[in-house]
């Protein structure tokens, strides 16, 4: 092992070990959560570089940002998730991980569906996170019926413009750090997808118990990577 790569190595896990240690801090993620999202950040980190890392780090804080905002008002309706698991990191990680493994191995398209992908776990959550604060009755997507906040597959004008939002961000975080203008539209038409199939998905198999809610979280960034790469094709 050559002397730089030895120094990407030790870098790599520095940085993971501090990153481990301020999620640990904030209470986000359990332990297990920790430990996969650790394992997740040093791939990214040593095999494609800091601007993947700091991707998915935008997703993990955006998220953290988001859920404080209305703490109160979501604990009292009992939807406030302060601590999240294993179980949603790979459910919001495993897509993007795998479209920037591609990345590396010359699939150039694919950094398209790691941004997009990152860009639907981000669209919803800002909806659900934000959308429940909204004072509209939410509506079922697949019946419009109004159902109460909260309901799996609901959707609100508010919740939409939000999740707009979050994959608006993503994509100029995205723009920033590889340059190519395409990513922003991507993001956006990637995110929102993959946003609209975690609704449906919802309302269809999660309402049933068909489904968990991780299940459709990783239906989400596999719709929003795949629309997001139909777009670069297309551009």
């Amino acid at each position: 092992m050559d002397d730089e790569i030895m120094l990407k190595l030790v870098v790599s896990i520095i940085v993971i070990v501090i990153l481990a240690l301020l999620i640990k801090k904030s209470n986000c993620l359990d332990n297990q959560g920790i430990i996969g999202s650790s394992i997740m950040g040093f791939i990214l980190l040593y095999f494609c570089g800091f601007k993947y890392l700091i991707l998915l780090l935008s997703f993990f804080v955006l998220g953290v940002i988001v859920s404080k905002i209305g703490k109160e008002k979501k604990k009292n309706k009992n939807i406030y998730e302060s601590c999240r698991s294993l179980k949603n990191v790979l459910a919001n990680g495993l897509i993007p991980l795998i479209f920037a493994i591609l990345t590396v191995l010359g699939f150039k398209l694919a950094l398209f569906g790691y941004i997009s992908s990152i860009a639907a776990a981000t669209s919803d959550t800002f909806s659900s996170e934000l959308g429940v604060l909204s004072n509209e009755n939410p509506r079922l997507i697949t019946t419009f019926e109004v159902v109460e906040k909260g309901t799996d597959g609901a959707i609100t004008i508010f919740g939409l413009v939000a999740g707009l939002l979050g994959a608006f961000i993503i994509g100029v975080i995205g723009y920033l750090c590889f340059r190519n203008p395409n990513i922003i539209l991507c993001s956006v038409i990637g995110g929102i997808s993959g946003n609209l199939a975690d609704s449906f998905v919802g309302a269809v198999y999660e309402r049933k118990g068909i489904l968990n809610n991780e299940h459709v979280n990783l239906i989400a960034t596999i719709v929003g990577g795949i629309i997001g790469i139909f777009v670069a094709m297309i551009l």
